[in-house]
């Protein structure tokens, strides 16, 4: 099971982690830099919302009814 938070400083702290851990489970998030730092997927996500799907995005051609509408937007937008 993963335990999922953002990075509050009680979430890095070194007991958090130790308790994260005595209970079986693993953290989503870790220190800055580290694999689990989740500050680029936060970016991208950013970006997403921004450029993609805002209201006067160049991307977005027609409403969003169904996962194949957002999955051709969001290809559009990768490309």
């Amino acid at each position: 099971m993963i335990h999922h938070s953002d990075a509050g400083s009680q979430y890095t702290s070194i007991k958090f982690t130790e308790t994260v851990a005595l209970e079986g489970l693993v953290a989503s998030i870790g220190t800055i830099g580290d694999a689990y730092d989740n500050a680029a997927t936060e970016t991208v996500m950013g970006l997403y919302k921004n450029e993609a799907v805002a209201k006067n995005s160049p991307f977005v051609t027609g409403p969003l009814k169904t996962l194949a509408d957002v999955e051709k937007l969001t290809f559009d937008w990768l490309d």
